[in-house]
């Protein structure tokens, strides 16, 4: 007996798909060879070193956390090269952090307290500290966490505390939790059947130290999320790792308040996505090797308007994977070669940071119509909106509001090298936009490397060529001083029509806008309603 011490859509693109089926082989014959889809490599240390990681600041879980590099709980290499002890005692299970270390209730288990581990979660209803060993855990199901207030889930450390999930029989998550004042913290989720970790309905949640993966590599068969908390109000998701997820890997959805930072994540469909959520800082995250990187979205169908989401300061570079997830999911028409999209969405700030070869384009904006084409889908009635929609503007009627705008998008200071050499148009099925992209640059002349930013157009005028006369900016898409950048407006709607003509006209780059630095009409800056406020988490 132990005792305690005291976390989808399709139709503008469609009437295109029917026109660029028989480019299919030609597109293939156009573009650079698709890298093989590999097993990606180890989560060893050399995998997570992107430079430092700063100490996780004034927040206080009651877990005890070190500056400087994560800290994995392991001795040092003298330690190691020392051969085994010869002092007769054994090392120490709870090396890093045990329950000596905390005032309140605590429970502490070992690998082989699987069983007591299970029963102590299901039975938690008053705050308490759960601190597990080094080691492997294998559990066969679900670690479920129910209505408590102020649990902290800890390990010694990632890579040496590992939740393994390979064993389970039904299609469940890793860590599944709804409880407020939740933090986890210090260990590895791997192999979920479902998503590895999934918060939800819950306030105040920190998430740290956390590693999710599938042992098996980038699979369509793996959970669709690795660390995904939903409908969740006051969220920290600092200096983790997601790994391998079918679907996104960091995942921070239909959520009020957030602080995304200093995370990897590396061999997902889509490395790091902010959904349908307000009021997010995203900054000093890696997003590498997926194929999309950094996205920001509304869906239709939720009830928070998604709004104020400043992207900084973070890394997106190298997004190529080829597309693994199952087919007929949302992200599966996402091209490989995606830096970030922002769909959807209002009052963006995308600023200082860096893009580097991503192969189809660094950033797109895309009205929510281009995916989903009846404006109905995107009505929200306006007895269930959820947040605040105040300043926004959006369309409405007696009885609803709709969020397929894209809107107030404000990119500047970042910078861009060596992208969109190579889209991604090989499958016009699945990723529809992809195939277009790639027939617009390549075919009958090849324009590459596409350009940097990439506006559908949909709400504007729009008059093909370099000249800025007859352009509309209704929508206040805001580019300005970018190191590297280029700009162009697609039209979506003229292209879709040109397409189905008779007789079927292809577009060239000829048919959409491309102005020079400035970019006129598009050069303003900044949000017509004043800029992002700050934010600060209430812990």
């Amino acid at each position: 007996m132990i005792e305690p011490n005291v976390q989808k859509r399709r139709p503008m693109t469609r009437r295109v798909l029917c026109c660029l089926l028989p480019l299919a082989l030609a597109l293939a014959a156009c573009g650079d060879d698709t890298p093989t889809e590999d097993a990606g490599t180890p989560d060893d240390a050399a995998a997570r070193d992107s430079g430092p990681r700063s100490d996780a600041g004034s927040i206080d879980s009651g877990v005890r956390v070190d500056a400087g590099a994560t800290d994995t709980g392991g001795s040092d290499a003298a330690a190691d090269d020392a051969g085994p002890s010869d002092t007769g005692v054994p090392p120490d299970p709870f090396s890093r952090f045990s329950c000596a270390e905390v005032s309140g209730a605590c429970l502490e288990f070992l690998p082989s307290e699987v069983g007591d581990l299970l029963d102590a979660v299901n039975g938690l209803s008053a705050p308490t500290t759960l601190v597990l060993a080094n080691g492997r855990f294998a559990l066969d199901n679900a670690l479920t966490i129910r209505g408590a207030s102020g649990v902290t889930l800890t390990g010694q450390g990632i890579d040496e505390t590992i939740l393994d999930f390979s064993s389970q029989t039904a299609q469940a998550n890793g860590v599944d939790v709804v409880g407020d004042n939740f933090t986890i913290s210090h260990l590895t989720i791997t192999d979920s059947k479902k998503d590895g970790l999934r918060i939800e309905t819950s306030t105040n949640v920190i998430v740290r130290f956390l590693k999710v993966t599938w042992s098996g590599g980038p699979l369509s068969t793996n959970g669709a999320y690795g660390i995904y908390p939903v409908r969740c109000t006051n969220v920290l998701l600092e200096d983790s790792e997601a790994y391998d997820a079918s679907d996104a890997g960091i995942y921070v959805g239909q959520s009020i308040n957030a602080v995304v930072r200093r995370n990897i994540a590396r061999r997902n469909v889509a490395g790091i996505e902010i959904e349908n959520t307000q009021f997010a800082d995203v900054y000093e995250n890696l997003a590498e090797d997926n194929t999309g990187g950094l996205l920001v979205f509304d869906l239709p169908g939720n009830p928070i308007v998604g709004r104020d989401i400043k992207i900084h300061d973070n890394i997106v570079r190298e997004n190529n994977r080829p597309n693994f997830a199952a087919s007929g999911t949302t992200v599966s028409a996402i091209p490989a070669g995606t830096g970030t999209f922002a769909l959807a969405s209002r009052r963006v700030e995308i600023t200082d940071n860096t893009y580097e070869n991503n192969n189809t384009m660094d950033i797109a904006m895309i009205s929510g119509l281009a995916v989903s084409s009846s404006t109905g889908a995107w009505a929200i009635p306006l007895d269930q909106v959820v947040g605040s929609t105040a300043g926004l503007g959006l369309l409405t009627n007696e009885t609803a509001v709709f969020n397929f705008r894209t809107e107030e998008i404000w990119i500047h200071g970042n910078t861009h090298s060596g992208s969109g050499t190579s889209p991604d148009g090989l499958d016009p099925v699945a990723r529809e936009i992809g195939a277009l992209i790639s027939f617009l640059y390549t075919f009958p002349t090849d324009e590459r490397p596409v350009d940097t930013y990439l506006y559908d157009g949909i709400g504007e005028t729009v008059v093909p060529g370099t000249t800025a006369a007859g352009n509309t900016n209704n929508n206040h898409i805001c580019v300005g001083s970018n190191t590297g950048a280029t700009f162009a407006v697609l039209d979506l709607p003229k292209l879709a029509d040109m397409l189905q003509g008779t007789p079927s006209v292809f577009p060239t780059t000829a048919d959409i806008f491309r102005p020079g630095p400035p970019f006129t009409p598009f050069d303003c800056s900044g949000f017509t309603n004043g800029p992002i406020a700050d934010l600060v988490l209430p812990f």
